[in-house]
């Protein structure tokens, strides 16, 4: 059984310089396997593209296969970004 973690760092643009961000927020969750399959589908990042945004996977391997690690999201008008890393941890199934 693989227990996925969800890292979600929010950040707004700096208003004294062109590329850098300020960061927000960040917390930290414990997700499913279909929360993280919604997130990281491809027709989830198309649809956030054709609004404008950026999308933009990171992929690596894992104990649960070949999967997305990072997901950076940018904001159509480039003020927000959204970082969100993926760990996955392998729990044994206990048996009673």
């Amino acid at each position: 059984m693989v227990q996925i973690i969800l890292t979600e760092t929010k950040s707004v643009k700096n208003p004294n310089t062109k590329t850098t961000y300020i960061i927000e927020s960040k917390e930290t969750t414990t997700i499913t396997q279909k929360q993280y399959l919604n997130i990281v589908s491809d027709d989830t990042c198309k649809w956030f593209r054709r609004l404008g945004g950026s999308e933009t996977k990171t992929m690596d391997y894992t104990c649960n296969g070949y999967k997305c690690t990072k997901l950076v999201s940018v904001s159509p008008n480039k003020q927000n970004k959204t970082i969100r890393e993926f760990q996955f941890n392998w729990i044994e199934a206990q048996n009673n």
